[in-house]
């Protein structure tokens, strides 16, 4: 019999589930509850069939093609017949059986009927990966016991049950947080403690005059980061530029290395760093942070100091990806992973152009809420076109946000590999092929399935 509940198990605990020997028992009630609920995304597929929906018609057959490979009564619903070949059974597509590949005339409550009958079916699913969790507790094992919560938790997000037995806890203000943000968290809080001691320098670059003309400026050294401001602001800017910088090593891979970061207090500081350290560059100044070769310049807020250190954080960690990743031919992976590190430091995700509002929308806001509407819609922005857009439109930065965090959250492991072939590789496809073996429409699936049930 084939073997069904590897693909369920394996997801997060492959090295665990190896070394822990499974009980023929679980995997016999494993195997049943794959197919049982393969069973009822195939019944959600005929339903969405029936109503016009064929998109996610043929997203439930694959669905449950992944837990039950070759899953009959889905292949048969995707227009394949199991024929002989070369004295071997062998699935093989009949075009004129397959569904359409996009949706037929839709009724106007068709997309609502369709959430309503998901997440029915979905309910039933995580209460039957919640039995099977409990039949691995009373076997004595626990990682399997763990590894169907996860599943359940897929299923049905908001399942307390499933989220504990998952290891999901409640953070301060009481949302649920998964354990790998947990430890994200945590190595955040570690890596603000972690800023050296300040030393402040003896000697100026000479072009500092040229900048700092009403004000003398002031250097202080943080380690390997270096700020030099006007104002009083360096020890707060030293902190978040030096998590910055040392976040992006751990992830990119490489040391922390030297990293200069200028603070310019008001429009006239940043136009004459502008003109003095990149000259013959029209409309610089009507950046608010730009990033050179060896160092970050950032115009503080005036009336917001919270968005000042957002811009200093954005701006170090564009810089730091270049570093490694080339220069500005990557811009959803620079916008993607700069919003990150700013929610990561600072709670918020407003630096990126499309922010819209003064206090920015945190990340469990508008920009989530959007991307769920989307998706739920059928108008998701697409990764292959996102990969390619030199300018991304807010939609596409939204995806790019979410996408680079589920790259930092659950592949963090390949990001050094990814960032190395972004360097090298003739298109980011290429990289993602180098790094994940695995091409953008495989990991915008995996995607869409970590942020679903997010």
């Amino acid at each position: 019999m084939t073997r069904v509940v590897l693909p369920i198990l394996l997801f997060a605990f492959a090295c665990a589930l190896a070394a822990q020997e499974v009980d023929p028992k679980f995997l016999e009630r494993a195997d049943k509850t794959a197919a049982a609920v393969a069973d009822a995304h195939v019944n959600l597929a005929r339903w969405c069939f029936k109503n016009g929906l064929n998109v996610a018609g043929r997203d439930q057959c694959e669905r449950a093609r992944r837990l039950v490979p070759d899953h009959e009564k889905a292949m048969k619903e995707l227009g394949y017949v199991l024929k002989k070949l070369d004295g071997e059974k062998a699935w093989v597509l009949d075009p004129r059986k397959a569904p359409p590949e996009s949706d037929g005339d839709l009724k106007p409550e068709a997309r609502e009927n369709f959430a309503r009958e998901r997440d029915k079916i979905y309910r039933e699913a995580a209460a039957e990966y919640l039995k099977l969790a409990r039949h691995a507790e009373k076997l004595g094992l626990p990682q399997h016991a763990r590894a169907a919560c996860e599943q359940a938790v897929k299923y049905e997000p908001l399942n307390e049950e499933a989220l504990k037995g998952a290891g999901w806890v409640k953070d301060d203000v009481g949302d649920w947080i998964s354990p790998r943000e947990a430890a994200e968290r945590e190595d955040t809080a570690r890596a603000l403690e972690a800023t050296p001691e300040a030393k402040p320098l003896d000697t100026l670059p000479e072009w500092t005059s040229s900048v700092f003309k009403k004000s003398e400026a002031l250097g202080m050294a943080f380690g390997a980061v270096t700020v030099i401001a006007s104002g009083s602001r360096h020890a707060e800017a030293g902190k978040f530029a030096y998590a910055a910088a040392g976040l992006s090593a751990g992830l990119l891979g490489g040391k922390l290395e030297n990293l200069r970061v200028v603070l310019a207090a008001n429009e006239a500081e940043h136009k004459a760093y502008c003109e003095t350290r990149h000259p013959g560059m029209p409309g610089l100044a009507e950046d608010r942070w730009v990033v050179g070769e060896k160092e970050v310049e950032v115009l503080l807020d005036g009336e917001d100091d919270r968005a000042g250190m957002e811009r200093v954080v954005y701006a170090v960690a564009i810089f730091e990806l270049r570093r490694r990743c080339g220069e500005t031919t990557h811009p959803w992976f620079e916008v993607g992973f700069a919003s990150n590190l700013t929610r990561r430091l600072l709670g918020r995700v407003t630096t990126a152009e499309f922010s819209g509002e003064a206090g920015g929308p945190s990340e469990s806001g508008r920009w989530k809420r959007t991307l769920r509407m989307l998706r739920g819609e059928g108008r998701a922005p697409a990764l292959d076109k996102l990969l390619v857009a030199r300018d991304p439109d807010e939609s596409q930065v939204i995806l790019a946000h979410f996408f680079t965090r589920y790259l930092c959250e659950q592949r963090a492991a390949a990001l050094p590999d990814f960032c190395a072939a972004l360097k090298s590789a003739a298109s980011d496809e290429q990289a993602f092929q180098t790094a994940f073996a695995q091409d953008s429409a495989e990991l915008e699936r995996l995607f869409g399935e970590w942020f679903d049930a997010g």
